[in-house]
Parts: structure tokens; sequence; C-alpha cells
């Protein structure tokens, strides 16, 4: 897409280029040639903006300018050469009948129409070359002294077969330039330096549905998303300022009702003297490509709200016990330390009771691990029921549970300690008959500065202590 809008920037931007075999050797009047292919290429540039009459016009005035200096040296110079009388005559006339036509029209109402101003454009190239290659060359042979060959009146469509194929090559670009540019699958646009939209190809009036033959009043920017339009009429009017190319995305809205991106490549153009001419823009669109973009941003999504679902399941199925569907050593390694900090931070209480199952290795040893594994079931049970939601409740191992109170100090820990213990109490297994079951357990209250797992410490202390006084009893430790 680059190399095409170079070309086309190239084309618009010179229409005719100087070629030295145009050149008939008097250094004076072939500058003055040079001139005239100049004001033929800027002629040529504004038929491209779309032929307005303010513009036109300015180019006509340059040429009158143009020609009453340009035929008075050629004049005085055919005056002192050894040309006959009647050659100086008919190039007078030329002159004379290249004003008269140039007079003509700039009187013309119709400059406005692209089909006039081309017309023009064919008159200038054809004179050109008719009276660059026929009577100035007459004269500058006249000059050297060479043979003077019968010089018939020139017709300005009187010229050579091969002068002809150039004048009907330069006559034809700015309809190639709209040829290529409509069988373009690019949309392609050009301004002037106001950034004001002169041509738009047929790409375009296919896209949103528009008629070509409603090309004058035809804005793009009302087809220009009510989102898009604000940022994109600033980036125009930016290129136009700092005169530079660049690129844009915006949405258009079709016809349908729905939207197209498109993504555009804008760049400056100029005229042969570098001045700045206005813009060309090319557009391809892309809906299909953000279509896949936000269907794979949409992927992306759900694929990581999957993948962080299954790591928090994960993360809590290496946090759980199995057996029981509690917390697990793991959970309370790191949920301690948490409420540790917590509570250092807001000088707030919180305990610790280290619980252990009565005899239970005398239950699998008599009953097997299936029931082993029933009453450690029971027993978890019956200790998360019991105790409020903010507590934190693992199976610390083999037939130990480990309960943490947030919030609370020794004497209601004591009591919840009791409380659970006589709950447990309570289980009954019809395997295990009259077998009662029982629980020990210590209590600890967390203390200023202390580390997590010196709580664990002194809470196992105390449940050292209960179960060496007997078991299914608390005991508190007070040491700090």
């Amino acid at each position: 897409m680059r190399l095409a809008l170079s070309l086309i920037v190239e084309w618009i931007v010179k229409f005719f280029y100087w070629n030295a075999n145009l050149e008939i050797g008097i250094p004076a009047i072939d500058a003055q040639h040079r001139r005239l292919v100049d004001l033929i290429n800027e002629l040529a540039a504004v038929i491209t903006d779309g032929g307005q009459l303010p513009k036109v016009s300015a180019v006509i005035g340059d040429l009158l300018d143009y020609a009453a200096v340009h035929f008075a040296d050629e004049e005085r110079i055919m005056a002192a050469a050894p040309m006959a009388e009647d050659c100086k005559q008919a190039h007078r006339r030329s002159h004379q009948c290249f004003i008269a036509r140039v007079q003509e029209i700039a009187r013309s109402s119709e400059l406005h129409q692209s089909e006039l101003a081309e017309k023009i454009l064919d008159f200038l190239t054809t004179w050109l070359i008719s009276h660059i290659l026929g009577s100035d060359r007459e004269i500058a042979r006249s000059l050297r002294g060479a043979h003077e060959e019968a010089y018939p009146a020139p017709s300005l469509l009187d010229v050579s077969p091969v002068a002809r194929v150039l004048i009907n090559a330069l006559s034809e670009t700015e309809r190639r330039f709209r040829l290529v540019s409509d069988c373009a699958p690019a949309l392609i646009w050009v301004s002037d330096a106001s950034g004001r939209r002169s041509y738009y190809n047929r790409t375009w009036y296919d896209l949103v549905g528009a008629c070509e033959s409603c090309s004058e009043t035809f804005d793009l920017l009302e087809f220009v998303h009510p989102d898009d339009r604000p940022g994109y009429a600033s980036t125009i009017a930016r290129l136009c300022r700092d005169q530079t190319d660049g690129e844009t995305e915006y949405r258009i809205m079709r016809p349908d009702g729905h939207e197209a991106w498109l993504i555009e490549r804008i760049r400056p153009r100029a005229d042969t003297n570098g001045a700045f001419m206005g813009l060309i823009a090319s557009a391809s669109d892309i809906t299909v490509i953000k279509q896949s973009e936000a269907l794979l941003s949409q992927s992306n999504r759900l694929l990581e709200a999957e993948v962080a679902r299954r790591t928090a399941q994960l993360e809590a199925l290496t946090q759980t016990d199995p057996l029981i569907g509690i917390g697990n050593r793991r959970m309370l390694d790191q949920r301690l330390d948490d409420e540790v900090r917590r509570a250092q931070r807001h000088r707030r209480p919180l305990t610790a009771i280290y619980f252990d199952v009565d005899h239970f290795k005398a239950v699998n040893d008599t009953f097997g691990h299936g029931v082993g594994d029933q009453l450690l079931i029971r027993v978890g049970r019956t200790l998360k029921a019991n105790l409020e939601d903010g507590d934190i409740l693992v199976r610390y191992g083999g037939e130990e549970f480990v309960a943490i109170l947030v919030e609370t100090g020794l004497d209601q820990a004591w009591r919840t300690a009791e409380r659970l213990r006589t709950a447990v109490g309570r289980i009954r297994l019809r395997v295990l008959g009259d077998n009662a079951i029982t629980i020990s357990a210590g209590v600890a209250e967390w203390q200023v500065g202390e580390a997590g797992d010196s709580l664990l410490q002194r809470a196992d202390r105390a449940l050292f202590i209960a179960k060496n006084a007997g078991r299914n009893c608390c005991r508190v430790d007070l040491a700090a």
C-alpha cells in the first residue's frame, strides 16, 4: 500500500517532466520554457484538487504574466535572426493566438468543471511542445546559421507523431490516476492545504453506499463514527499544520448500520517547488482484523478467568484436608502469619487451641483405619460447627486439630475449648459401642511481638499438660 501511495503522490505532484530533448540551445529561452512546464504542473495539480475556479484563475494569471515576458524576449531575439519575414510573422501570430486562447479561458464561467480544465491542460501541453519543437527550434537553427527551410504557418494541433504521443500521455494523466485509484481496493482521497477533500475514489462511495454524482457534497466526516470523529478531524488538522505524514485508525458507519474499521496512511503533497499542497491518503478496511482481535481478546479474557479459577481451585485443594474438607497445615502456616500481623498492627487479641483425639491409635488398631477415618470426620465437622465464622480450623496432622480464634482473649478461648470438648464427647459411632470419644485441648494467647510458630508451640505444650492430666480436659499456657 505504501508503494502504491507513493506512486499516486508522484503522479499528482508532477505531470510533466522537463527533458533535455526539449532544449533549443538558447539558455534564456530554455529557462522560460521550463517555467511554463512548472505552470502546467501547477495547473495539473489544481485539476487533481477538483478544478476550483480561484486556483485555476491564479494559474492563468501566471500564464499571462509568463507570456508577456517570454514572448517579448523571443521576439527580440527573433528580430535579429536571419529568418524569413513570413516565418517571423507566423511566430508572432502564434504568440498572439496563445494569449487570445488563455484570455478566452480566463473569461470562462465553467472553470470548476473537470472536463474543461482537462482541455486547458491539453491545450497548454500541445502548445508548449509544438512551440518548442517547431518555431522556437527554427529560431535556434537560424541563429546558428543553419540552412533555412520552409517554415509553415504553425497550427496549435499540428505537431509530429512523437510529440502527439507525448501530448496524449500528458492529457491522459489525470484520467489515468482516476482509473487506477477507482480500481484500487484501497480507499483514496486527496485534500488541499487546509485539509478539505476534493477527490474520493470510487471505493469510498461503494463502502458508504453514496452516489458518485453527489461527489460535490460528499463529506467523509459525516460517515466517521461519532466517537472517532473529533480525534480524526484533529489528526487531519495536525498533519496539515505540520505538513508531515501519519497513520490513524477509525470507524466508518456503513449503510447497513454496522461499523467498518479503517487504517489510513496519510502523506503530504508538494508542488515542483516543494511548497505544501495538501494531503493524499490511502485507507484499508481492517474490520475482519479488528473482529479477530476482539475475539482473541475475549478468548484471552475467558482463558485468563478460567486459569484463575483453576488456579484458585488448585490452591484451595493444596490447602484443604481431603478427608475432612477443612484446612490443612499448609493453610494454617499462611493464615496464622496473616492473623499475627493483623493482631500486631491493631493490638487485638488472638488465641490458639491445640486439640488431640484421645486414644485414637487404639481405635485404629482395634477397629481399623476405616473406622478411624470416620471418627476423624465426625470430630472435625463437630469442631467446625461450633466455631465462629471468622475462626480458623485445620487438621494439623493425624488426629491433631488446631483452631485459631481471632479477636478472642484467653478466657473466652478457654470457654470455647471446653464447649468444643463437650460437643465432641456427645459423638457416638455404632461400631464403637459404648466407647466414648473424647479430646484433649491446650490453649495459648498470642503475646505482642510473638511469632506464629511460637504461639503454636505454647498451645502444644498446654495440650501435653492436658494429656498428662488424664486426657479429656483443657489446659491453658500462661507463660509468655
